[in-house]
This record gives structure tokens, sequence and C-alpha cells, in this order.
């Protein structure tokens, strides 16, 4: 009896042995067979649309100063990279003694048709008493009233020719039209002007022409943000904005033309600097962002992505939204929290067995 019972056991723990050898046998060939993949977890993210132009910058403001009238260059008071403000005096130049004479007959023009004036005003005055008391005609009077208009008119037009004239000699005087840079100086000393002599920047306000391709004309719109960048200031992102989109599509290059402008408070960057321009057409917050090198086209347009669920793998049709660079938002098929196979995701299909390999 005892020995039955001991058969009996002897019997189920070598069936146990049999079993557990046999799930280990199975344990084996299924990690012998399982797909090795690397995987990533979805997150939420910031995704932008964007377009990428490099361009050239201009001053917002520019002037390329000439003399009025020629003349002899006495003095230069500006070199290149000086900062001016409006009114500052930047050439001098020799004053013709013609010009000085002018002014002065100018002058004694003006202090002689004013006397007159001054005679005539009085006249009138004394003209209308005298035909209030019935000394003077009616005649006699209108005919002092147009002396005495006639004589405004001569003083007019002596001050006219004194400010024409002033006008002239103070062309001897070269000034900024506005605060700015100087860019470049042509003036020298001693030689005759001819020409452009200084020529201003106004580097603080700085603007840009892109050219974009017409599929974005229907996203473009004026005070988008703007970031620029240049070799120049390597790691330094310059803040601007969209100030004018054109309408229409350029007949001949067939781009869309759009102005930006930055404003450099840094006072780094300079007309003439060339760089990229990254125009934010659109921005989606809380996004489901993937590389597209781990989907797989299905057809029409149409993309999978293959998940990670219990040891298999799952492939599962997606929509995607915006493009930045490689990456598309997943807006449909993905959620925060879902392990993507990155490495691998070609070689599988849905319910085929995967190891995770770093």
């Amino acid at each position: 009896m005892n020995t039955r019972r001991s058969m009996n056991s002897f019997i189920l723990f070598l069936t146990g042995i049999l079993s557990l050898l046999s799930s280990c046998q199975s344990m084996e060939e299924n990690a012998q067979l399982a797909t090795p993949v690397t995987v990533m977890i979805a997150e939420s993210g910031i995704i932008n649309r964007s377009i990428v132009v490099y361009c050239r910058l201009e001053a917002g403001q520019e002037a390329m100063i000439s003399a009025f009238s020629p003349g002899r260059i006495l003095e230069v008071n500006t070199s290149v990279g000086d900062s001016v403000q409006e009114g500052d005096l930047l050439v001098e130049l020799s004053t013709d003694q013609r010009n000085i004479g002018a002014v002065n007959a100018a002058a004694a023009r003006i202090a002689a048709a004013s006397a007159v004036y001054s005679n005539a005003e009085a006249d009138l005055e004394r003209s209308s008493r005298l035909l209030s008391s019935g000394v003077i005609s009616e005649s006699e009077y209108e005919r002092s009233a147009v002396r005495e208009l006639t004589a405004e008119a001569a003083l007019q037009g002596a001050y006219a020719a004194y400010s024409a004239a002033r006008s002239t000699d103070m062309s001897g005087r070269i000034t900024a039209p506005f605060s700015g840079s100087v860019t470049r100086v042509w003036a020298r000393e001693g030689e005759t002007t001819g020409g452009p002599m200084i020529s201003i920047a106004d580097s603080s306000l700085l603007k840009a022409e892109l050219l974009a391709a017409p599929r974005h004309l229907s996203y473009l719109e004026v005070g988008q943000s703007v970031a620029f960048t240049t070799s120049h200031h390597s790691g330094i992102v310059f803040p601007g904005a969209v100030t004018s989109v054109s309408p229409a599509v350029d007949p001949v290059s067939g781009l869309v033309s759009l102005t930006i402008q930055l404003h450099d408070r840094s006072g780094l960057l300079r007309s003439g600097m060339t760089g990229t321009a990254f125009v934010n057409l659109e921005t989606v917050p809380d996004a489901v962002v993937l590389p597209q090198s781990v989907m797989r086209p299905a057809g029409d347009n149409a993309r999978t992505v293959a998940l990670l669920r219990e040891g298999h793998a799952l492939i599962v049709p997606i929509e995607t939204g915006i493009a930045s660079g490689t990456d598309l938002e997943v807006t449909a098929g993905v959620s925060p929290g879902d392990t993507v196979i990155v490495m691998g995701s070609s070689l599988v299909s849905s319910g085929d067995i995967v190891r995770v390999v770093e």
C-alpha cells in the first residue's frame, strides 16, 4: 500500500518536471522567434508649422546724402561706424560769396518793403477816418487800399526771396536727416563735391524681404512671430514679426513676397548681414509628436504605427496634422503614454512577438 502511494507521488513529481521542462522549452522557442525592437514612449509636446527662408537684412531707414550745390569740402566731422543724431553736422562746405551777398541783399529788400508797407498801412487808416468824415471820396479811399495791398504783397515777396537765399547759403552745412549709424564716407577734405558724400542707416529697426512658396499664402498673416539667426552671432536668436504679406503670387518668380522687421536692442545686427528667418505659421500645444521614421505608408497617403502591447506588436492606423521638419503631429491613433516601436517597426505585423532591446 505504501509502495503504491510512493509510486503515485513519484509519477506526479515526474509529470511536473516534464511540464516545467516543456514550458521552459516553449519560452526559449518564443524568445528565439521574438523580433528585437527598440521603443519610445509617446508624449505630449508643442509643434510648430513654420517656413525657413534665407535672407539679407536691410536698415529700416537708409540715406545717401549729397550736397545741394557744388562746393569745396572744408571739414568732414564723421567716420564710418559713428552714431549720429538727427541734425548733427556731418560735412561743411565752402560758402560762395555770391550766396552771402544774395542773403544780405534779400535782407535789405525786406527792410525797404517793410517801411513801404508801414507807410501804406498808416495811409489807409488815415484815409478811412477822412472817408468817415466826408473829406475824401470813396475812389480816393480805394486807391489807398490798393497801395496797402501792393505794399503787403511786396513785403511777402521779399521774405520769400530771403528764405530762398538763406536756404542756398545753408546748403554748405550737411546734416544728418535722422538718427543712425554712418555706413560709408566718400567725402574728403579739400575735394569738390560730386555725388554722394555720406551714407547713414538706422540699424535699430531692420527689415528683410522674404520669398515663400505659394502653398504657404493661406497661412501667412501680418503679426506672425519670426526668429532670425545668423552665423555672425551663433547661438543667438533675434525676435521679429511679419509686417506685410503680398496678397498675390508674383508672376515672374512664382513666389509670395513678405516683409519682416527685427527690433535689435542688442545692437549686434547690421544692415547687409545674411541669415535664416523662421516664420511661425501655426502652433499646436499638447500635441502627440512622432518622428516620421516610425510611420509606415498604408496607401492613399495613409500611415500606420506599430505599438507594443503585452509583448506583441499592434499595427494601428493614424491621422496626422502639421509637420515640423522630420516630425509629424499625430491627431488620432496614438495617445500619450503609448509605447511606439521605433527600430524594427517595418519588420513586424500585428500579433508578432517582440523583444525590446536597448
